[in-house]
């Protein structure tokens, strides 16, 4: 029969832990603690300050692990190891707070993949001082994996035991505890005590009384073998058929291709991992032979890859989702040789060379950051060349406004004005901080979002009421409501009539919508009314009132076009929005 742990043995187990990780004891004491304040001031606006300290330490605990790993598995002297801690964690704490005072996107990217890098050191760290053996790294990441499941389970259990405990306690003795105690306990249990209950479980990389010895889980074999790899040769098929259609038509691949490519390759080579201790098993030949071909089959993938993307970026430039997207293609593309070349290769090379890629992309010429802004200043200079000799066409328009906006958000107006002479000096004496908007019609063109449409297109048609802003007469009519395909109509409580409650909702259809009032449903054919009616064709800001008027036995409608868009071929008219308003009179 199992025993509990005693409390000394759990107080024993804990200060061991602490002793053994130092430095990732106190990173995470210091984030619990700030994060703490955060939640106890929620209701205020939260200090920048507090949140890069909790940020710098959830990236020095991990940091701190990685470089305990290593030189756990060297066995050093500990004063060259916290001496090395302390240097590196202050770069990282230099790092975050040299950031800006409110993190932008860009820069929550880098942490993001600051994050990520550093997690895959973890993987690694404690084999690169010792000889290497496959089948040990491999379980000891995967006891790495599982104790943060386990982690997350405990954590789980104990919180929600705990916080009921604590609403049984206010229900039934009337305790008033302060209101933010529920968040203090989440941050306290996912805090310390599910980082104390991680770091215990972690395995030494150079024990020799308790060495690291393959327990290959039967589940993960069935899982892997019944549920992912069916479902990534399902994937595998589709990407190939599609690539072959493509070269067949002389088609070019759509944008989000890149993507589906990369999470297949990254779920299968997840795959290749988890099945990497028994592939070549007697009995295993499904396994086996995923474990042989699966990289040879990446390499048409990676032609499809770099076509999707490099197409994008000849086109649009670089972008950080573009770099990344690149990036990662790139790095496909090395591990794809590796395993493929060498005879005998090594599994610690997909953690190792990804970390190194990431680090790479963070700082320097190099970086995402970098090589992106470089390139949308490069099309920016191309434009303002152009706007000097010729009229912009709306694409061109539509095309620098993506730029302007990308630098403008990311790095501020100033950022522009070695490229614009004096175009922006007026404005910024005004405006130190001009929208996209702004900066457009100080160089004499139209603001065109990625959702404008070109009103001189064939294809397209657009139509606005300029009376929109005017007052209307609704004489002789009860109800007046606003209808757009962009969401669903619903007035629950109503409006009383002649001593009856009128509840009006409306239901989409592919006609135009149903107008529901009370029990009765009314179609609204409007599809068919704009597709019958020539005036909506290329009549944008239009003076001209479209009406539509609809008769039933105990209502009549009157229903005006607001504005209508969509695409046209022929005389066919595909509609994407619209917005109507609508009267209801009411019959005796």
């Amino acid at each position: 029969m199992a025993k509990f742990p005693s409390l000394q043995s759990v107080i024993d187990l804990t200060l061991k832990t602490v002793y053994r990780f130092p430095f990732e004891f106190f990173a995470t004491l210091i984030g619990t603690i700030y994060s703490l304040i955060i939640i106890d001031n929620i209701d205020n606006k939260t200090d920048q300050f507090n949140i890069k300290v909790v940020i710098c330490s959830s990236l020095c605990l991990v940091l701190f692990l990685s470089l305990s790993l290593y030189f756990e598995s060297k066995i050093s002297k500990n004063w060259i190891r916290f001496a090395i801690s302390i240097f590196l964690g202050g770069l990282i704490a230099l790092f975050v707070f040299n950031l800006s005072e409110e993190i932008t996107f860009i820069e929550g990217l880098q942490l993001f993949v600051l994050s990520i890098a550093l997690h895959l050191l973890v993987s690694f760290a404690g084999f690169i001082p010792k000889k290497y053996y496959q089948v040990e790294f491999w379980e000891f990441n995967k006891q790495l994996f599982i104790r943060i499941i386990t982690s997350g389970i405990y954590s789980s259990v104990l919180y929600v035991g705990l916080a009921l405990a604590i609403t049984a306690v206010t229900k039934l003795f009337n305790v008033e505890f302060y209101k933010e105690i529920y968040g203090d306990l989440f941050i306290i249990i996912a805090g310390l005590f599910n980082t104390i209950f991680f770091l215990a479980g972690i395995p030494e990389t150079n024990n020799t009384a308790a060495p690291i010895i393959l327990n290959y889980p039967k589940g993960l074999k069935n899982f892997t073998q019944y549920v992912l790899m069916p479902l990534i040769s399902l994937y595998l098929v589709i990407l190939i058929s599609y690539e072959a259609k493509i070269v067949v038509t002389f088609s070019l691949p759509v944008g989000w291709v890149s993507y589906l490519v990369l999470i297949f390759a990254i779920f299968g080579i997840l795959s290749f991992l988890l099945i990497h201790p028994i592939a070549k098993e007697t009995g295993n030949l499904w396994m086996r032979t995923f474990s042989r071909w699966f990289y040879f089959l990446l390499v048409p993938l990676l032609g499809l890859l770099f076509w999707a993307i490099l197409y994008r970026v000849n086109l649009y430039g670089f972008t950080h989702e573009r770099y990344y997207v690149l990036l990662l293609s790139i790095w496909l593309s090395v591990v794809v040789a590796y395993f493929i070349i060498q005879k005998q290769p090594k599994i610690k090379f997909i953690p190792i060379s990804m970390c190194l890629f990431g680090l790479l992309s963070i700082a320097g010429p190099q970086s995402a950051d970098s090589i992106s802004k470089h390139s949308q200043l490069l099309r920016f200079e191309q434009y303002m060349k152009i706007v000097k000799k010729d009229k912009f066409t709306f694409k061109q328009e539509q095309d620098l406004s993506s730029i302007v906006t990308f630098l403008e958000e990311n790095y501020g107006v100033k950022v522009l004005l070695p490229f614009t002479g004096n175009k922006l000096t007026t404005l910024i004496k005004k405006d130190k901080t001009p929208n996209s908007s702004q900066i457009m019609e100080a160089f004499g063109l139209q603001y065109r979002s990625d959702y404008d449409k070109n009103e001189n297109d064939e294809n397209y048609f657009n139509y606005n009421f300029n009376g929109n802003d005017k007052i209307n007469n609704v004489h002789g009519y009860d109800l007046s409501f606003t209808l757009s395909n962009f969401g669903s109509f619903e007035d629950d409580e109503g409006v009383k009539f002649n001593d009856k409650i009128y509840k009006v909702k409306s239901v989409k259809q592919n006609y135009g919508l149903d107008l529901q009032i009370n029990q009765d449903r009314i179609p609204l054919k409007i599809y068919d009314f704009i597709n019958s009616n020539s005036a909506f064709e290329l009549n944008d800001n239009s003076d001209e009132k479209i009406t539509q008027k609809i008769e039933t036995v105990k209502y009549d409608i009157l229903i005006t076009y607001s504005s209508v868009n969509g695409s046209k071929k022929g005389k066919i008219k595909t509609v994407e929005n619209y917005e109507i308003k609508v009267l209801v009179k009411i019959k005796n």
